[in-house]
């Protein structure tokens, strides 16, 4: 199965990367330093709008004022619908180097004098030769349809760089960390994932603040698109408002909690569960009484963002599997969007 093989490829690909780090990066950090845009923002479609979501979310984080900075879907920029100031780096994320909204994104911010800049998997993509810059993990080479390694790589590289250009002190350790986390993580995932019926849940909700709201987003699109199962994403306490009217005991929740409002998440892992469902956490260290896949990511600056869509990921193939579908041939869909 090439997706699920290319889900477990992450921990390698994050290792390559991690050493590759200074060499991928280097165009586009010298670039930003000569240009200083006083924004730096993303742009991306599908699973790429909400790698923009994260990355924006960790370079406002990291930046603390220096910079401002958005996040915007393809269209919303082709057809003029928001506004980028001209002295602006608007960077197109996208696997292929071929999605048609974000290559013509690209362009239009270009015709309206901002800086423009690729992130991709395809070294010779049209992305490439719109961007003014681009970097280009030229290693990831992903054959399935669903993006898995490609988004976590994408993510690590630049939520390293947003480090690099605003807490270089933390860069070193974060790089040497991420691969070994990725390992772990994958492991736990299989090990706990492994012990459940999916074929028992006809609903899933993943649930998350900042970073890691766009880390249930993305779980949204994988169990979408591999398994067809209903799937919702929320702030964690904005869950109580209405959709935990679907709950019941063929609900699996997964919470993605962090530091800051872990207590009154543990609230609502608690009552989800007494409405009948399956809670699983992930989360840096065990979560007394529930599952966790344990990430061992210590900081508070929600650097592991990416890697907590693995097991989102994860469950979207075991669910898949479980229903007779293949997840290497999701309905509908194709490698690249183009019009």
């Amino acid at each position: 199965m090439q997706t699920l093989n290319e889900i477990r490829e992450q921990p390698i690909k994050h290792q390559i990367l991690s050493e590759k780090y200074p060499d991928l990066i280097h165009e586009l950090k010298s670039f930003i330093i000569d240009k200083k845009p006083e924004e730096i923002s993303f742009v991306g479609c599908g699973s790429s709008y909400y790698l923009a979501m994260g990355l924006s979310r960790q370079l406002k984080r990291f930046s603390r004022g220096k910079v401002a900075s958005d996040y915007y879907s393809g269209s919303e920029v082709m057809f003029g619908m928001k506004r980028i100031s001209s002295d602006s780096l608007l960077i197109g994320l996208s696997r292929s180097g071929e999605s048609s909204e974000t290559v013509e994104a690209l362009k239009k911010a270009k015709s309206n004098g901002i800086f423009t800049a690729a992130i991709t998997c395809e070294p010779e993509s049209f992305l490439t030769r719109v961007a003014d810059v681009s970097s280009k993990l030229d290693f990831i080479n992903e054959k399935a349809i669903v993006m898995t390694k490609s988004f976590t790589s994408m993510a690590f590289l630049a939520s390293a760089l947003a480090r690099d250009l605003f807490s270089n002190e933390t860069l070193l350790n974060y790089l040497k960390m991420i691969p070994e986390f990725s390992k772990k993580i994958l492991t736990e995932t299989e090990t706990l994932l492994d012990r459940l019926n999916f074929g028992s849940f006809n609903y899933f909700a993943f649930l998350g603040y900042e970073e890691y709201f766009a880390t249930g987003m993305e779980g949204v699109i994988k169990a979408t698109e591999t398994s067809l199962s209903d799937v919702d994403c929320y702030q964690t306490l904005e869950y109580r408002h209405g959709p935990k009217s679907k709950v019941n005991e063929k609900s699996f929740i997964t919470v993605i909690p962090n530091e800051k409002t872990l207590e009154e998440e543990l609230k609502v892992m608690n009552e989800m569960r007494k409405l009948g469902g399956t809670v699983l956490a992930v989360y840096k260290e065990k979560i007394e009484n529930f599952p966790t896949i344990v990430t061992d990511y210590k900081d508070d600056d929600f650097g592991d963002w990416f890697l907590r869509v693995i097991p989102l990921q994860m469950i979207g193939v075991k669910r898949a599997v479980e229903r007779g579908l293949n997840p290497d041939q999701p309905t509908n869909l194709t490698k690249v969007v183009k019009f």
